[in-house]
Order: C-alpha cells, then structure tokens, then sequence
C-alpha cells in the first residue's frame, strides 16, 4: 500500500508582476476571491513568478521533499517555464525544467517546447527480465507481459536523462488560419474568452493542427534510446491546459536509429484520442463552475519487434539476438503517472497495447490558498476534484481480440491544482495490485 501526505507549506512564496489587472469585470460567480494579479490575464501583465513547495510519501521514493516554480510571460506573453524537482529518503534526487508557447520571434507560425528531466534514482524497478536469465519460452513467462508477476522485476539504481525538443508548425486552418499568437483569457483560472478550438468538429474550421518533430534521448540506469518523434496533431479543445469542451487527436511514429549508446534501433506507432464534455453547459449551468467529463483511448504498436540483429553464437549453438524494441519505460507500456495509475511505472510492457480512461473532473467553490493574504501570493486560483476508471493490456501481438481479453484496470481519484497556467496533479488509484499514488503535472489525459 501507498500512503500519500501531501504538504503544502507558505515558507516561500513570491510574485512579480507587470500590471494589477481591472477587477471591475467579474462574469462567472463564485466564492472565490479575486486575485489582484491574475497572472492568466496574459495580455495585461508582463511577468508572473510563482513557487510551492511540497512533501510526499511513495513507494518509488519512501518520503520526499521539493518544490515547484513556474514564471509566465519570461520572454513572450504567452511563453512559460516551469521547473521543479524532489529530494528522497531512499536517495533519489530529480528535477525537471520545461518550456512552453515560445514561437520564433521571424517565423511565430514554429512553436518550441524543449523539456529537461533527470536525476538519480536511489531504487527503481525495471520490469525486465536479467540479461543473464535465459530467454522466456513463452509471453506469459517475459517480465513485463500482461500475465506477469508484479515481482518479478529488476531492482536498480542509477542516473535517469530525458532530453526532448518539440519543433511545431502551425498549419494554417482552422483557429491556426488568421491567428498565430493566441491570448485566452482568463478570470479567477477560468476561461471565459479567446478559446482556442472546440467550436465546430471540422478542422478547417476548429481548432489548431500541428506537425510536430520531436527529437529525444532518455537513459535510465543502462537503458539508452534516442530518435524522433514524427506526429500530426489536432488541438480542437477550448483550452489545452485544462480542457472543457472538445477533442484531440493525435497520430505518431516514432523512430530510434540505433545511434549512440541506444539498446536498438526500433519503431512505433501510436493513436492518441480524447474527448472533452462540458457537462455544466449540458446541464444548463453555463455560468457555473466547469463540470467536465473526459474520454481517452490510446494504443500502439512495434513495428520492429520481431527484428533481429545477430550477435554471435552461445556455447549450445543458439544465435545470440538483439531484438529491435524499445526499452521498457517507453514504446507500448501501462502503469504510472499517465495510463493504469494504480501501477508501478512501466508494470506492463510488450510489443502492443490499448488504453480506456475516463474521468470527471471539478473545480470546487473553496480554495484554501485565499483565504490568507501570504498564501494567496502563491498564484493558485483553483482546486479541482477528479474521478476515474480506466481499462488497458498490453499483448504480444495487436488484435483486437488479444488486446481486450483479461484487460487490466484500475480506479481511483485524486486533486488538481491551477497554479500560474499550469496543473499540478496529484492522484490515488486502487487495483488488484493494491493502491498506487502518482504526483505529476499536467492533466493525464
């Protein structure tokens, strides 16, 4: 079991900003109270710097402490970077530095959004079997497989590298078509103006669509790959930090070449789609708090995973192979932060898998942050509740038959918080492997 304390203190805090903001306009009703420097009203304010610190407890870092800093308008009005990191009583140190909505200052139509993730992991486990275990003869004995045992791991330690850089291009239709620059305009963290998709299901008509390249490398303890990400990608929603109304859909292959130090060369590809409902609207509600209910369904295949290089030959006569997959913390895996949360990360993983997650989600009419002048400069303008179920497996080959027999699942709920532009996530799941807690950023779906 995993038990979750979460901490937030107001020993440091602070916020610069440009502008005070007009606090005469006031369209949604509700019981919070108006922050003075809204760092969401991005067209009427230059820099907005936030902190929070935090304390939790997990499985994968026993007790641990760190914070969160987030500073808007740094460059662009619209650009954000956000950092954070944590420190553990097993030893673990990560951190992550993250930037978004920078376009180029000739060319506003290529958007740029290089993340850095890294850190050292005091204990980790792999699902994998040894290097030195002989092969499985059968999926089902493969640790990792959907009928796997959840012990039958490798316990690790080392150092964790993530380095990506997203190149967007904007294409022009839909919202894209006569605008490039984008000011959503919020009050209290709530839209109310200037969405960027969501109003019709064309996307000439609705909506932003990108081609995004995406070159990566990650190296977790021994495990190294590196490639591109190649993906067309539609943001029909009224607001992609936190969606309330309409849908995404998103089509990629990706590409490790066997360059550097990477395990093997391989190549997938992936189907990401969601659907967002307003449910206060549907329920005649329009000027309540959001009430959304959201859809995701996910899957992937490895083209590669049964290429081979020959390595040479074992004292019975075998051929030693390096089969052409990816390392087990990427490619078609569940468990973690984003799909089946109530799983170590990367609990399953195999050559394919499908996804099934809905949730709903409210923002709720208290927000404990407002009600002290020292902590209202924390810059958190909502708390929201969530629920959710999900269903997935991964399989050895992708058929839709094998994909949906003895399908894992999990449930669970868990709290969200709007803090300059961004959602921090924490979240509580139970499954038949017991309860798991994830802390991220960003919805998962």
């Amino acid at each position: 079991m995993i038990y979750l304390l979460l901490i937030f203190s107001i020993f440091f805090s602070s916020e610069i900003s440009g502008q005070t903001l007009d606090s005469s306009s006031s369209s949604i009703s509700f019981a919070y109270k108006n922050i003075e420097e809204d760092s969401t009203k991005q067209a009427e304010q230059e820099i907005v710097f936030s902190a929070l610190p935090f304390a939790l407890y997990s499985e994968i870092f026993g007790w641990a402490a760190g914070g969160f800093v987030g500073i808007q308008g740094l460059s662009q009005k619209n650009m954000s970077l956000y950092a954070g990191g944590l420190i553990s009583t097993n030893g673990t140190k990560y951190g992550f530095i993250q930037f978004r909505e920078f376009y180029l200052p000739f060319y506003p139509r290529i958007y740029i959004a290089p993340d850095i993730l890294g850190g050292y992991f005091g204990v980790l486990n792999v699902y994998k079997n040894s290097p030195d275990s002989p092969p499985p003869a059968t999926s089902k004995e493969r640790a990792g497989s959907n009928d796997s045992d959840e012990n039958d791991y490798i316990e690790v330690s080392g150092s964790d590298q993530w380095y990506e850089m997203k190149i967007r291009f904007l294409l022009p239709i839909g919202h894209g078509k006569d605008e490039v620059y984008f000011s959503p305009e919020l009050e209290n963290g709530i839209l109310v103006a200037g969405e960027l998709g969501g109003t019709h299901w064309n996307p000439l008509q609705s909506g932003r669509t990108f081609i995004d390249i995406k070159p990566f490398y990650r190296k977790r303890v021994s495990f190294a790959t590196n490639g591109i990400e190649f993906a067309l990608t539609r943001e029909n929603t009224d607001f992609y930090v936190n969606p309330t109304r309409g849908s995404l859909q998103k089509f990629a292959f990706r590409r490790d070449f066997g360059w550097f130090d990477t395990m093997a060369p391989w190549s997938v590809i992936e189907t990401d789609l969601r659907w967002y409902f307003p449910l206060h609207e549907m329920l005649g509600s329009k000027n309540s708090l959001p009430k959304v209910f959201a859809f995701n369904f996910w899957t992937i295949n490895t083209l590669t995973w049964d290429s081979y290089d020959v390595e040479g030959v074992d004292p019975e006569g075998n051929l030693i192979k390096k089969y052409h997959r990816p390392p087990p913390y990427t490619g078609a895996y569940l468990g973690g932060r984003y799909r089946l949360r109530a799983y170590y990360e990367g609990r399953f993983n195999d050559r394919a898998a499908i996804y099934y997650g809905m949730e709903y989600r409210q923002i709720i009419p208290w927000n404990p942050f407002n009600e002290w002048s020292l902590t209202r400069k924390l810059n958190i303008h909502w708390l929201q509740i969530a629920f959710f179920a999900e269903l997935g497996r991964v399989a050895p080959e992708w058929t839709l038959e094998t994909l949906h027999t003895n399908m894992k699942w999990s449930a669970g709920g868990g709290l969200r918080i709007f803090m300059n532009n961004l959602i921090l996530r924490i979240d509580g799941a139970f499954s038949e492997e017991g309860f798991f807690t994830q802390m991220y950023v960003d919805h998962a779906f």
